[in-house]
C-alpha cells in the first residue's frame, strides 16, 4: 500500500466513448480508480454524412480535465508520471498553437483543430483503399486507419489538409499539448495502427506516400513506446510542473499488459470492438509481407510482438440492438422501458431463459479481412423469434465471429491454457460469458478491474526516465 508521501502514477485512457483514469502507487496497485467519465463526443459528419464516424475533440478533453477534478488536487500533486493511452488508428489534425496549458486549464482554439476522424470512420470503401499504393507493412490498410483517411482528404478536398500543420492521434494531440512540443511525437503502436509504417525499420514509407501525393509533412516523429515524450511546463489540476508524460501509447497494448500474467494466458477485451490476443515468443518478426488472413501481429513492449485477432463488432452490435428496439417500441407508441440500462438488463434475463437454433453473424462493421459483408440472421422459423432467444443468437454471433478469426484450435496449438476475460461490454453480460465459455471451450477466468489506463501508468512506472 501506497504511503501519503510515496509517488504515483497516473494513466489516462482516451477511448472511444469514454475517459478513464487510474492512479498507481509504487507497489504496483491501484491506489485510485479506474474512474470512467462518458465522453458524449460523437458529432455529425459534414464530410462524409453517411460513413463517417467524428468526434469533438474539445468535449474530450473536457471530459478529462472533469475527470481530474474527481481525483482532486491531493492525490493528483503526488504523481511523478503520466501514462497516456487511447484509441488506435484514428486521426487529429490541429495547426501550430492550437492549443495551450495556461491558467491552470487546456484552452484549445477550436477552429485551429480537426474533429477526431476515428476508427468507426468508413469513408474509405474497399474500392477506395483499392486505389491506393501498397504499403511496405505487415499489417493490411483499412478504413479508419489515419494514413486511409488522410489519403481521402488528399483525394477529395486537398485543400482541406492544407490548413493544418500536424498529425496524429488523439492521444498524441492531448500530449503534445500536455508537454507544449514544438513537434508531436507518437508510438511505434500507433504509428503502426495507422498504416504505411514498417514496424522492423521503425519508419514511415515516405517515399511510397510522397509519390502517391501524400503530405508526409504531417506525420509525427516516432518514439519507441514507455519512452518520454516530455514534461508538463505549468501545475494543471493539483499536478505539478514538471510532470513528465510518456509517448502515447495503444489502448490494446496497455490492456493486454495490465492482465497477461504467463504466456498460457490469451485474454479477450472487449469493449465497443473486442480484441482475442495471445503474446508471441521472444524474438519473433512476422513476415515483411501484409497478411489477408483475420490475425494480426502488433506492436507490443519491449520489442516484442502479440498475435490478435482485432474484430470491429462487439459491444457496438448490442447497443445498436438495444437502440433499434427503442426507435421500434417509440414508433409503436410503447410504453415500455425508455432507459438503456433497464433494457440491456431485460435482455440479459430474457436471454438467460432460452436457447435458440436462430444463427446471427452479427458483422455490422464488416471486419477488416471482410470489408463488404454485413450482419445477417438466418434459420428463423416460427417458434423461434423470442426476443431472448435474438438477444442470445446476437451474444453466439459476436462470440462465434471473435473464435473464426482466431480459432480455438489454434489457441492450444500456441500452448493457449486459458482465457483472461475482461471488458466492460464482457464483465456486465452473463450471455456472452455462457456463450464464451461454450464456444472455446477454454477455462475462462474475467478481471472485471482492469483496463487500458491501469496498464499505461504499470508500463511508465516500470521505465527509467532519469
Amino acid at each position: 500500500m501506497a504511503t501519503k508521501d510515496e509517488p504515483l502514477q497516473l494513466g489516462i485512457d482516451i477511448g472511444t466513448s469514454s475517459v478513464k483514469l487510474s492512479l498507481v502507487g509504487p507497489d504496483c496497485k491501484v491506489v485510485h480508480g479506474p474512474i470512467s467519465s462518458p465522453s458524449n463526443a460523437v458529432m455529425p459528419s459534414v464530410s462524409a454524412p453517411h460513413d463517417g464516424c467524428e468526434q469533438s475533440v474539445w468535449l474530450i478533453f473536457q471530459t478529462i480535465e472533469e475527470s481530474l477534478k474527481r481525483i482532486g488536487s491531493k492525490l493528483l500533486s503526488r504523481v511523478s508520471k503520466i501514462g497516456v493511452t487511447g484509441q488506435m488508428h484514428g486521426v487529429v489534425l490541429w495547426k501550430s498553437k492550437a492549443v495551450s496549458l495556461c491558467e491552470g486549464a487546456l484552452q484549445l482554439r477550436s477552429s485551429d483543430v480537426s474533429p477526431l476522424f476515428n476508427w468507426q470512420d468508413g469513408r474509405c470503401s474497399p474500392a477506395f483503399l483499392a486505389t491506393l499504393p501498397q504499403p511496405n507493412s505487415h499489417l493490411r490498410l483499412a478504413t479508419g486507419h489515419g494514413c486511409a483517411t488522410l489519403f481521402w482528404w488528399v483525394r477529395n478536398h486537398p485543400e482541406y489538409l492544407d490548413q493544418f500543420d500536424y498529425a496524429g492521434t488523439v492521444m498524441d494531440f492531448f500530449v503534445s499539448a500536455l508537454c507544449g512540443l514544438d513537434q508531436p511525437v507518437m508510438s511505434v503502436q500507433n504509428a503502426a495502427s495507422w498504416g504505411y509504417f514498417n514496424c522492423q525499420s521503425g519508419t514511415w514509407n515516405t517515399e511510397i506516400l510522397s509519390s502517391a501525393g501524400f503530405p508526409t509533412r504531417l506525420l509525427p516523429k516516432i518514439q519507441e513506446p514507455g519512452s518520454r515524450a516530455g514534461s508538463m511546463p505549468t501545475a494543471w489540476f493539483g499536478l505539478t510542473t514538471g510532470t513528465k508524460v510518456g509517448v502515447a501509447m495503444g489502448d490494446l497494448p496497455c490492456s493486454v499488459y495490465s492482465v497477461l500474467d504467463t504466456p498460457t494466458d490469451a485474454v479477450l477485451n472487449m469493449g465497443t470492438s473486442a480484441q482475442l490476443v495471445r503474446s508471441m515468443p521472444e524474438g519473433f518478426i512476422p513476415d515483411g509481407r501484409t497478411d489477408p488472413s483475420s490475425v494480426e501481429y502488433f506492436v507490443y513492449f519491449n520489442k516484442k510482438y502479440i498475435a490478435v485477432a482485432a474484430a470491429l463488432n462487439g459491444g457496438n452490435v448490442l447497443s445498436t440492438f438495444v437502440d433499434m428496439l427503442l426507435r421500434w417500441c417509440s414508433g409503436l407508441g410503447s410504453n415500455g422501458p425508455s432507459d438503456r440500462d433497464q433494457v440491456f438488463t431485460k435482455l440479459i434475463h430474457l436471454a438467460g431463459e432460452v436457447e435458440t437454433d436462430l444463427v446471427a453473424d452479427p458483422v455490422l462493421l464488416g471486419e477488416r479481412h471482410r470489408q463488404s459483408d454485413r450482419g445477417s440472421i438466418s434459420n428463423l422459423k416460427p417458434g423461434n423469434t423470442d426476443l431472448g432467444g435474438v438477444f442470445r443468437a446476437i451474444c453466439r454471433g459476436i462470440i462465434t465471429n471473435i473464435e473464426s478469426m482466431m480459432p480455438k484450435e489454434e489457441l492450444r496449438r500456441a500452448g493457449v491454457e486459458r482465457i483472461v476475460g475482461c471488458g466492460s461490454t464482457l464483465s456486465q453480460n452473463m450471455i456472452l460469458k455462457e456463450e464464451l465459455e461454450r464456444c472455446f471451450q477454454l477455462p475462462v477466468v474475467y478481471r472485471d478491474e482492469i483496463d487500458a489506463c491501469v496498464g499505461a501508468a504499470l508500463f511508465v512506472q516500470s521505465t527509467d526516465w532519469s
